[in-house]
């Protein structure tokens, strides 16, 4: 017998519980309950998800605000995006760093239709302005229904008197971006720039990368091609690329009759609908995993993985390499170094996903 053993339950009537401990009540789930969620809610297939916190970040000058409003103007009409598909959902897109030049920016578009807010916002410390803008959205939401997505751009601007740089600003910044998506229900997507060492993401404490849901990097090449990576994903596989350019068109003529300029988003030709082509090797390593993936590929029942059949990584290298389809040469290590440069191939193709020692292929 232990100490445990003669407690009596204090509360075995549920009508004789707190308010907090019924809700905690009413919250519990046996765990023999569960079923496998398929489905995702998403706004763009393998880049948004609804509900979720999202940051988008990338160098000065690298086009973060030409990508999130090309981004913004194809959910608010339902157009697919990068190849990849999208749910229609109401855009809110705060503004709140984009000066006069915004406008046209917004004109630009082919009959955009998302709401837009260009004015000073806080979204940290006591006078932030997160249970405000709830209520304007719900408001909003009633005549045009719920949205879905919301653009804070930037962060430094919705900061108001917090410091980027030290956890506790962090902390609350993050708690009232909680208090807007939790009131709406939709994708938060925060526009953020790249610190000094763009290998540890967007500048400013490091609890910000641990507290969002997705991460998209912006990359620019020295010849202007602009890449957009998911780089972390709570639920779902990263490596998803987008690359673009930004294509200077004519607005009009000023007072002088100089012309005005603004930019749009370009998609590049290596975004093509189809499989990317490979050969050689890769293409063998390929085969040789679809014909796995028939045999004996799982499905894992897990939200992190995206609910198509996987086979361990160990299988698929140890079939390739008994297979002899990869090289000729008598020696395994050589074998073993091509299937390993051809993953990475495929991987930067983005033809296949590893996660966690286990592989499946990638498709729309």
């Amino acid at each position: 017998m232990n100490d445990f053993d003669n407690v009596t339950p204090m509360r075995s009537d549920p009508a004789l519980l707190n308010t907090k401990a019924k809700e905690l009540l009413a919250a519990a789930t046996w765990s023999g309950h569960f079923e496998p969620s398929l489905d995702r809610d998403y706004l763009v297939k393998g880049w948004l998800d609804k509900g979720t916190l999202t940051v988008v970040f990338g160098q000065s000058n690298v086009g973060k605000s030409f990508f999130a409003l090309d981004l913004a103007h194809h959910v608010s009409k339902g157009e697919a995006w990068g190849n990849r598909r999208v749910n229609k959902g109401n855009v809110l897109y705060i503004a709140a760093e984009g000066g006069s030049s915004f406008p046209n920016r917004v004109s630009a578009l082919d009959e955009p239709q998302f709401w837009v807010i260009a004015a000073p916002v806080t979204f940290a410390g006591k006078a932030s302005d997160a249970a405000s803008m709830v209520e304007m959205i719900q408001h909003l939401a009633s005549h045009t229904g719920r949205f879905d997505l919301i653009v804070v751009d930037t962060l430094s601007r919705v900061m108001g008197d917090g410091d980027e740089n030290t956890a506790p600003d962090i902390a609350d910044l993050i708690k009232n971006l909680d208090v807007l998506r939790r009131g709406t229900g939709s994708n938060i997507m925060l526009i953020h720039h790249s610190g000094k060492d763009v290998a540890r993401g967007g500048c400013g404490h490091s609890s910000l990368r641990a507290a969002v849901d997705n991460e998209i990097e912006l990359t620019r090449d020295e010849f202007g091609l602009i890449t957009a990576e998911v780089t972390k994903q709570r639920d779902g596989p990263t490596g998803y690329k987008f690359a673009y350019s930004l294509r200077q068109i004519e607005l009009g003529r000023d007072q002088d009759g100089d012309p005005v300029t603004t930019c749009l988003v370009e998609p590049s030709d290596t975004n093509d609908t189809n499989r990317p082509e490979v050969s050689g090797p890769a293409l063998a390593a390929l085969n040789t995993l679809d014909a796995l993936l028939e045999e004996r590929g799982e499905i894992i029942r897990d939200p992190r993985y995206p609910g198509t059949p996987c086979v361990p990584h160990k299988e698929w290298m140890e079939a390739c390499i008994v297979g002899g389809q990869l090289s000729n040469s008598d020696k395994r290590e050589s074998h073993r170094r091509v299937f390993s440069r051809e993953v990475e191939v495929l991987k930067k193709n983005l033809l296949i996903s590893l996660r966690d020692s286990l592989v499946w292929v990638l498709r729309d």
